[in-house]
């Protein structure tokens, strides 16, 4: 499984996506930055963009490896093993996708809470 991981290069852009994502999302739970206001909301809009890109990643993937097994079948012959492996190889990215957005998602959830609880505070 992980020589699927690292010889697929849908699996490489949706791990890298997501390293970025969390080191934003990261700085943001941290409060390291001083940065202004209206960076820093297009910043999240940015992190958000680029969560909901990795589940349409995995499913790129999936898409290819399905297409990739069919077109092995039909060159080598029908065989329910080749069938069975293609598909459990092209579902990986899919999984791949959710397990690293999700987490983000919930994330940004909890930043957005907190950022207006913060400002419910200060205004009252």
């Amino acid at each position: 499984m992980m020589a699927q991981l690292l010889s697929n290069w849908v699996c490489w852009a949706i791990v890298l996506t997501a390293l970025y994502c969390y080191q934003h999302l990261a700085l943001q739970l941290l409060q390291l930055r001083g940065l202004d206001e209206q960076l820093e909301q297009r910043d999240a809009q940015f992190s958000q963009l680029l969560i909901g890109t990795m589940p349409l990643l995995g499913l790129l993937g999936t898409i290819i490896g399905l297409l990739d097994c069919f077109m092995a079948m039909s060159e080598q012959g029908n065989s329910g093993y080749q069938l069975s492996q293609g598909i459990g190889d092209a579902l990986l990215t899919t999984e791949l996708g959710l397990v690293c957005a999700i987490p983000g998602w919930l994330l940004q959830g909890y930043l957005r809470h907190r950022q207006h609880s913060a400002v419910l505070m200060q205004q009252g």
